[in-house]
């Protein structure tokens, strides 16, 4: 069977005394998280519960658990499932590990047991934590990894916004192995691989049915974008408008400077933060910006901090940098603005694309009696990457 829902609807419906458990049990798990990633755990820990009671699973693989939010909700919460942690990072291994100890010593404290939680020791042995670097190249490692972990045991996989290709890795050591179901949450399509070595696996497209589709690296940078919070935080969007606005234009003023050729790569400044701007207000003399206005004067601090955080040796003065603001000012900002959000407004369009594949792919390596689904699990408000991919063999 073949599901797909893209709008958001509130959560999967679920049995209202068990919902409201799993809320009061999760206090233990989330005060040390964001907001948003309290969200996000709390239904998808619910969701890879449910999946794992229908398909007989009795491990779970959280593939880049990183700090390791979801895998202990998992573990050590009343759905009880042994989990094995996965990620590249030792370092991430290590701040799970921490985090761990001290999850463990809360719900063995009064609190816990005056709320009627009863830990064993044979909780703490439900979660063990492992370094892997998983790609599309070594993805059957995962299956290694669950069969070292438990030989003769039914296995899943689930991933919390999993990074770009990790995601593709993700469904394609599904497809390649005995593995149950896979639950997963994917992230960051910039970072999907379309191009590689003759013979080599690319991230998209995964399915037979989407064989021969390209997007391109610019159309998988707009899937990213976030237009469902436009209406809900219009300040921030009208930031995000400016600094893109301001990229445009040194993009502009080194070309015309000589710096780049017109025909050339536009330079990857990234995200400059506040501490980079203060360090370039700081080189620049207050006279040499005194009479200009604020827009021209944050216009020469983000110069010099973007071209600092390029390493690029040119060193505009601010005064060339206010004239071309000056030159191109409001007008420019009003043509960028409406540009990208021409563009944004495609994003939704191709995050369905890479979507579409990836049911397609798990559809085409589930059993005949299996189930493929992907919907939106989380307000895409607060978390705009929300689409959840689930697939079971039986």
């Amino acid at each position: 069977m073949f599901h797909l829902r893209l709008n958001y609807h509130g959560s999967p419906p679920t049995d209202q005394i068990e919902k409201e458990n799993h809320q009061q049990e999760l206090w233990y798990f989330l005060d040390s998280m964001s907001p948003k990633k309290k969200i996000e755990v709390a239904e998808l820990s619910q969701l890879v519960a449910n999946v794992a009671s229908e398909s007989k699973c009795s491990l779970v693989v959280d593939v880049g658990a990183g700090q390791g939010y979801l895998s202990r909700v998992l573990a050590y919460s009343s759905t009880g499932l042994p989990v094995l942690a996965v990620d590249s990072s030792p370092k991430q291994q290590r701040g799970a590990e921490s985090m761990q100890r001290r999850t463990i010593k809360r719900l063995q404290g009064p609190r816990a047991a005056a709320n009627g939680f009863k830990w064993d020791s044979e909780r703490a042995a439900r979660l063990e934590h492992t370094v892997m670097h998983v790609s599309l190249d070594n993805a059957s490692q995962l299956a290694e990894a669950a069969h070292a972990t438990a030989p003769d045991a039914r296995w899943m996989m689930c991933g919390l916004h999993a990074c770009g290709d990790l995601s593709s890795a993700v469904l394609k050591a599904f497809a390649e192995s005995d593995a149950t179901a896979v639950v997963l949450v994917p992230c960051c399509y910039n970072h999907i691989s379309e191009t590689s070595q003759e013979g080599s696996v690319v991230g998209f497209p995964l399915s037979l049915g989407m064989h021969g589709t390209w997007l391109g690296q610019n159309a998988l940078k707009t899937a990213c974008q976030a237009t469902s919070r436009w209406d809900a935080s219009p300040e921030a969007t009208l930031a995000a408008f400016r600094r893109n606005y301001f990229r445009s234009l040194l993009h502009f003023l080194m070309v015309a400077q000589n710096q780049i050729a017109s025909d050339g790569v536009a330079p990857a400044v990234g995200k400059v933060t506040n501490t980079e701007l203060q360090a370039a207000l700081a080189e620049i003399p207050a006279a040499a910006i005194a009479h200009s206005s604020a827009d021209e004067q944050d216009f020469a601090v983000y110069v010099l901090a973007a071209l600092t955080k390029l390493d690029h040796a040119w060193r505009p003065t601010a005064e060339q940098c206010i004239a071309c603001y000056r030159e191109h000012g409001g007008a420019g900002l009003r043509q960028i603005a409406a540009a990208w959000t021409l563009k944004s407004l495609a994003g939704p369009l191709i995050e369905c694309m890479v979507v579409v594949d990836r049911a397609l792919y798990l559809a085409e390596h589930c059993t005949a009696a299996g189930r493929v689904r992907a919907f939106a699990l989380f307000d895409p408000v607060t978390s705009p990457r929300n689409v959840v991919l689930v697939a079971q063999r039986t």
